[in-house]
């Protein structure tokens, strides 16, 4: 099936492809790259929580939630301790 990409670079995809990947109105798409091919995975409309931890596989390095939360409180407490040393 063809689509044309417009000048911004914008496509609609074809009717029969929404309908087989079960994508309405408030759905969306999921473009995955492997092997350089570009394979489309149909979101359903739905809180964005569902896709939580959904491209895992395709990080090349996993860093949990809470890691990233740990460092960024402990980027916040330099810096506040920066401030408070300054004064």
């Amino acid at each position: 099936m063809y689509a044309k990409i417009s000048r911004k670079g914008q496509i609609t995809i074809p009717k029969p492809i929404r309908e087989r990947l079960k994508i309405e109105k408030e759905g969306g798409i999921l473009f995955l790259i492997e092997d350089n091919e570009v394979k489309l995975k149909g979101i359903p409309g739905s809180p964005a929580r569902n896709l939580a931890g959904s491209l895992k596989k395709y990080a090349k390095d996993y860093v949990s939630l809470n890691t990233i939360r740990k460092k960024i409180k402990g980027r916040i407490a330099n810096e506040v301790a920066r401030e408070g040393l300054s004064d």
